[in-house]
């Protein structure tokens, strides 16, 4: 199989948050803030929306990040001018502020199927449709190839969307 792959590298540099702290406004918090989303993103991107959470979560030390901190967090996101794009369920967020090719696929990171950037699934599906697989037999092959075995219908859903953007 010629699909190339490299070690999924998670970010594990945080700077200390604060909930309470940064609804106050608290300059450090916000400064860490900000220096979190740039490691996190800088590090793991391309990355979804739902990916960059639970690393805040992490961050925080908190079990989920409520709308009432993302209306803190998306404005310090969008400062700084990061390309996103639509990955059906969720957006993904690019770093070095554009967008680029994805010619490998990271593995060694347990993802959500739908949280892996449709560019990374695409190499796959490219690899599995050369070889003569098409529609379930080429979704389940993609699915056991990042470590699933069942097809479920938000699953499906999502390959047919990756597979109609090639």
């Amino acid at each position: 199989m010629a699909i190339q792959t490299k070690k999924y590298i998670k970010c594990d540099d945080y700077k200390p948050l604060n909930l309470d702290l940064m609804y106050e406004g608290n300059k450090i918090v916000l400064d860490n803030l900000d220096y979190d989303l740039e490691a996190i993103i800088n590090t793991e991107g391309p990355l979804t929306y739902n990916t960059l959470k639970e690393r805040l979560r992490e961050a925080f030390g908190v079990a989920k990040i409520s709308g009432k901190a993302l209306d803190v967090i998306i404005p310090h996101l969008k400062r700084f001018g990061y390309m996103e794009t639509d990955n059906l369920f969720d957006k993904v967020i690019w770093p070095d502020r554009g967008i680029y090719k994805i010619d490998y696929v990271r593995m060694g990171y347990e993802r959500q199927i739908y949280d892996i950037p449709r560019e990374e699934i695409q190499n796959v599906l490219i690899e599995y449709y050369n070889e003569g697989y098409r529609a379930e037999d080429l979704y389940h092959k993609v699915l056991n190839f990042f470590g699933y075995s069942v097809l479920t219908k938000k699953a499906l859903e999502y390959l047919e969307f990756v597979l109609k953007k090639m």
